[in-house]
């Protein structure tokens, strides 16, 4: 704001030249009044034009976005501002919180146009970054993320499923990677009945990977899917992992609906 303060000793000066000598022999604290009077008009001239005249970028938006597949790698991307310039250039800059080193991004290649890729040997797991996009002109805000808080993993593997009667047992594997415990994981169920729209949920399975559902209906068919969370709630939900598909028996003592007689 130097250059704020130096406009408004401009304007006083201009003042001061425009006085007639008369008027400069009044009391010093006419005077004085006088020129607060005129340093608050200067100000508020050079606070609203000072909107227009500070350099275009220091708080514009690229919609910059970042997010981790734990524990692979992070990747961010940006959309440029309506009205940018065709040919303009993007660098993506970045340092670890508290740290002074400035590091510019190494691959503009593999996630498409407009975009950072951190691989895993460019990646720090647990730290708080700092990143933001810059032009020869613009500079976005910076982003402060922390990679646990925009981290997901790849689905849970091996579903399996089977059961008889109204009890229907559920396993599952951890994902590639990744060890229950250095990153511990919750999961949710959700499962259908062949030929309904409908997806009951089960939120409450906890850390475990296997879980047991009392309330299925024998003879029916149901598809199964499961999904994971870093266990103390940071981050994001990985996708559904691919759906099976398992058919419930009949206990032997109940014979099922138009079952020949024995």
């Amino acid at each position: 704001m130097r250059w704020v303060y130096k406009s408004v000793l401009t304007c006083i000066d201009r003042y001061e030249l425009s006085l007639h000598p008369a008027e400069k022999e009044r009391e010093p604290a006419d005077m004085a009044g006088l020129l607060n009077y005129y340093f608050l008009i200067c100000a508020t001239i050079v606070r609203i034009s000072s909107r227009y005249l500070e350099p275009k970028g220091v708080s514009s938006h690229f919609n910059l976005q970042c997010f981790m597949l734990y524990p692979k790698y992070m990747s961010c991307h940006w959309s440029p501002q309506d009205g940018a310039r065709p040919n303009a250039t993007f660098h993506l800059r970045y340092k670890m919180r508290g740290a002074t080193e400035v590091e510019e991004c190494k691959d503009y290649i593999t996630q498409g146009p407009n975009s950072c890729y951190f691989s895993r040997v460019n990646l720090c797991l647990y730290l708080t970054y700092e990143i933001w996009v810059e032009t020869t002109s613009e500079m976005s805000e910076k982003l402060v993320v922390n990679t646990e808080d925009i981290a997901k993993t790849e689905p849970p593997t091996g579903l399996t499923a089977e059961g008889f009667g109204t009890h229907l047992s559920v396993e599952w594997q951890y994902p590639p990677g990744i060890a229950a415990s250095f990153y511990p994981l919750v999961f949710e169920l959700w499962y259908q009945e062949q030929g309904s729209r409908e997806w009951k949920r089960e939120p409450n399975v906890g850390e475990q990977i296997s879980y047991s559902l009392e309330d299925v209906t024998p003879g029916t068919t149901y598809r199964l899917q499961v999904r994971c969370k870093h266990a103390d709630g940071k981050g994001f939900w990985s996708e559904w992992s691919a759906p099976i598909t398992v058919q419930l028996g009949w206990h032997s003592t109940e014979p099922a609906p138009n079952a020949e007689p024995q």
